[in-house]
């Protein structure tokens, strides 16, 4: 079984020491570490670039949106975790708008972040329940309620809920029983007419226009 890498991208070496040693106890690799985001995106923009990005973004230089959207952008296959000290309404934002897989905090036991690395691994969107709260819908999409879904195709809804259900393109294809390149099309539409940018947001909209999950 090929081992899932993830980089570190913190300015505390320490916790990221600490982190990494963990991780690797897993079966993880976590050789990649670091402390300055340029570093990281050099990395990221090389043959070797791995599955998992996790990152404080309060403890970069700059506004950490435009990290976050930095990396997010260096990272258009891999999974994006932010681990941080903060859990407000801006952090908590900030992850949501980037298109963050996850927002976890520095502060929660070991099990926990493991339990979102893997979460994250098979598609599924990891944030605190009250993110959806301080959610801004209308800073991805302006229809809303009902008005918004009618949009959509039924296929379309369908795919959209096994995207909630943390399913990836090639398990909704076999789901719905028909290609992956069908799958991509119908999303790539559902991105289009709900003005998400990525498979979190357009997680976030489904729940928040009453979407229920297509569990695999």
């Amino acid at each position: 079984m090929q081992k899932t890498n993830v980089m570190l991208v913190d300015h505390d070496q320490l916790f990221s020491a600490a982190l990494a040693a963990l991780l690797a106890e897993e079966g993880y690799g976590a050789d990649s570490q670091h402390a300055d985001l340029e570093d990281a995106l050099e990395e990221l923009a090389g043959p070797d670039a791995p599955e998992v990005v996790m990152v404080d973004p309060g403890c970069l230089a700059g506004d950490p949106l435009t990290a976050l959207r930095r990396l997010r952008q260096a990272l258009p296959e891999g999974r994006l975790i932010v681990m941080g000290a903060a859990l407000g309404d801006e952090a908590l934002r900030a992850s949501l708008t980037a298109g963050a897989d996850g927002h976890v905090s520095k502060a929660a036991a070991f099990d926990t972040v493991l339990r979102a690395v893997r979460l994250v691994m098979l598609g599924q969107a990891v944030f605190p329940s009250r993110a959806l709260e301080i959610w801004e819908p209308g800073a991805t999409h302006g229809a809303t309620g009902s008005a918004a879904t009618s949009e959509l195709s039924r296929r379309e809804t369908q795919i959209l809920a096994c995207v909630l259900g943390g399913q990836s393109n090639k398990a909704i294809a076999r789901r719905l029983d028909i290609t992956e390149s069908t799958v991509k099309m119908h999303f790539k539409n559902v991105m289009r007419k709900i003005q998400a940018s990525n498979r979190t947001q357009a997680a976030v909209w489904a729940i928040d226009h009453g979407i229920a999950p297509m569990a695999s």
